[in-house]
């Protein structure tokens, strides 16, 4: 098992291994730590301990980067984010951990209290040779963390995982083999139909798993919704059929899970006004709940 932490606090030798061993479950001795800027810790390691861990300083919003190595003589470790969390309550210091999603900044943050939020981390340079670690945002409030913006993280919501069995089928019909170029008519209308699916699966599902969703990304994915009907008035034939009976069974989705506000909301969000009325229907519809309030 390995653990990759950044901790707000720099902690004593002694609090790491004491924290990190009752984390894990084996005895302090159990743990050996090592600064990894010394040459003098790195040689006098004991490589045969159930839980090696290295550190070193990083400047900014956290003070140091942890890597935790955890023997498979270990019985049921803790997985990292669980480690995480019982590191944040056991050593006072908020711990934050990366996230499964592909995105760097990408990475939740244990609180000593028992938060568990997103967190955006970005590495802003240098200071004194170390690297300056910012914690630009979190979506739910941190203490420790007091200079992070509270938001929602756009690039989560576009790397979580959502099923499309719609754009998924349209795509086996059209394009079995994948080998359509990727400018074509069917392969920018399966990228459409998906964009579209994926909200209304959201909507469907009063934006599970987490709840919540951006504005921002709602009105991207509207504005997706205009270029599949822009795709449906210029495709025609065997393909414009397809494009049009996958859209309609969204749509009606869509429709089954959002109510005629006239435009109101929208009008208010995109400052747009009574000129909502000109766009389409997919502009005048409201969720039962707004996931970004």
């Amino acid at each position: 098992m390995i653990y990759s932490f950044l901790t707000v606090h720099r902690l004593t030798v002694s609090a790491m291994a004491v924290a990190l061993a009752r984390a894990v479950g084996v005895p302090s001795t159990a743990v050996d730590i090592a600064d990894e800027d010394s040459v003098e810790d790195r040689d006098g390691r004991n490589w045969d301990a159930l839980v090696l861990c290295g550190y070193h300083a990083v400047a900014g919003d956290v003070a140091l980067a942890w890597e935790v190595s955890v023997a498979d003589a270990v019985p049921d470790p803790p997985d990292e984010a669980e480690a995480a969390r019982s590191l944040a309550a056991l050593s006072g210091t908020t711990v934050l951990y990366p996230a499964e999603e592909t995105v760097p900044s990408a990475y939740w943050a244990a609180a000593p209290d028992g938060t568990v939020t997103r967190a955006r981390v970005v590495e802003a340079g240098a200071s004194g040779g170390a690297v300056v670690v910012e914690v630009e945002a979190v979506e739910t409030a941190v203490a420790q963390l007091p200079s992070a913006r509270v938001q929602l993280l756009p690039e989560i919501f576009r790397e979580e995982k959502v099923p499309t069995p719609v754009a998924d089928a349209f795509a086996a019909l059209t394009d079995a083999d994948g080998s359509a170029p990727a400018r074509s008519p069917e392969n920018r209308a399966r990228e459409e139909l998906l964009l579209w699916e994926r909200l209304v699966r959201r909507v469907e599902a009063d934006w599970g798993p987490t709840g919540r969703y951006p504005e921002e990304l709602y009105l991207e994915d509207l504005c997706t919704r205009d270029r599949l009907a822009e795709r449906l008035s210029t495709v025609h034939g065997t393909l414009g059929g397809e494009i049009a009976r996958s859209a309609e069974t969204l749509d009606v989705l869509f429709r089954t899970h959002t109510t005629d506000d006239g435009g109101e909301l929208l009008g208010r969000l995109t400052k747009a006004g009574s000129a909502m009325a000109d766009r389409g229907w997919w502009w005048r519809r409201r969720p039962a709940r707004l996931p970004w309030v």
